[in-house]
């Protein structure tokens, strides 16, 4: 038999809104003892955090490189990630510090397909949406361990 997303999910996955700070965020994770949550406004998800993007908010700032060439300066880096990173760093909500860019999965999807996207991404939830978008659920770290090794 394979095991399908909803086999391992929290059909009730800890939610957060964009507007929550990251002050609340960190205290709701540490207290919830989550690595992650999904962030949903209005009904429909708009992104996941985890508690990497607070520590990433912990590293001093990137500044990007520059070449001189000819009286004009040309930037080494993508600058476009230098600010995202700069925003991030700076940032106060939920919404300055989650991730948009959202690898979910569909509810009848294997763990094994789910389990090599959270490997290769180095992903710690994965929203479970339903055909129409809904969030239906969360496949993490955890729900995998514990159904792989009878935990439950």
């Amino acid at each position: 038999m394979t095991l399908r997303a909803t086999d391992v999910m929290d059909a009730a996955p800890p939610t957060v809104t964009p507007a929550m700070t990251v002050t609340a965020l960190a205290a709701f994770l540490v207290e919830q003892k989550i690595d992650g949550a999904c962030v949903v406004e209005d009904g429909g998800l708009r992104g996941v955090v985890t508690a990497m993007d607070l520590v990433f908010q912990s590293q001093p700032p990137h500044l990007p490189s520059f070449f001189h060439f000819l009286e004009a300066l040309i930037p080494l880096e993508n600058t476009a990630k230098v600010e995202q990173d700069l925003r991030k760093i700076a940032g106060a909500t939920v919404r300055d510090v989650m991730s948009t860019n959202v690898v979910t999965a569909a509810p009848d999807e294997s763990v094994a397909t789910i389990a090599e996207k959270m490997v290769a991404r180095h992903l710690s939830i994965v929203p479970v949406v339903d055909a129409a978008g809904r969030l239906v659920g969360a496949v993490t770290k955890a729900g995998i361990l514990r159904r792989a090794y009878g935990l439950s």
